[in-house]
């Protein structure tokens, strides 16, 4: 199955990029890898050249000067990289978060391992940003216009990033919630038409089933 937004890589690169991301996701925990997806697509729109005017930040996750140069690199150099060539710093910034924080149980809690950690697993109204400061300026996402930009508003925003007819059930939901459904229908269906297959082959079994069936009461 396609990946949210995938179509918003270069077809040249889809393929690569998809089984990273799915990689990464699994290796580190990320229960459904359309979280990260979504988290490329609100802070990029899945651009690896994207830049935030107001700061350093460059790339599919807005990488800031100071965490390229954590990560061994620079922006200037992940400005020159395609998609699948920033996934390794994508990887290696996630991998250090989770084992700070904890591994994420929503799209949310992914989110706010990128956008600003101190919002990770805090209630709605925690108070990320306050008008004055540079990070409420160039996050405009105080949407009740009261001065503060609360988690919630963070949430809010992005929802906004989801397309309309998406099922935000799925922002907490595990992709392997369906293939566990369907291994168990498996399971179920080779017992019965197992255990049918039995009875017909061995023990006499047709006329076993046939005495079941017409037996006088």
């Amino acid at each position: 199955m396609a990946l949210l937004y995938i179509n918003k890589v270069p077809s040249s690169l889809r393929t690569a990029f998809q089984n990273e991301v799915i990689k990464i996701c699994s290796d580190l925990g990320i229960a459904n890898p359309d979280w990260l997806m979504l988290v490329f697509y609100a802070e990029s729109r899945i651009n690896p050249q994207a830049q935030n005017g107001g700061s350093t930040a460059t790339g599919l996750i807005q990488f800031l000067e100071s965490t390229a140069n954590d990560l061994g690199t620079t922006t200037a150099k992940l400005y020159k990289m395609n998609h699948v060539q920033q996934l390794p710093y994508v990887r290696e910034y996630l991998r250090r978060l989770i084992i700070e924080k904890g591994k994420p149980e929503s799209a949310y809690d992914l989110y706010f391992l990128v956008h600003s950690k101190k919002g990770f697993g805090k209630a709605d109204d925690y108070v990320m940003y306050v008008k004055g400061s540079l990070a409420y300026k160039y996050n405009p996402l105080d949407y009740n216009s009261d001065g503060t930009v609360t988690v919630g508003e963070i949430k809010t925003f992005l929802n906004k990033a989801l397309p309309i007819t998406y099922n935000k059930a799925n922002l907490y939901k595990s992709t392997s919630s369906s293939s566990t459904f369907n291994t168990i229908l498996i399971i179920g269906l080779v017992a019965v038409f197992g255990t049918a297959t039995y009875f017909l082959a061995f023990k006499n079994g047709f006329q076993f089933i046939k005495a079941m069936i017409f037996k006088k009461k």
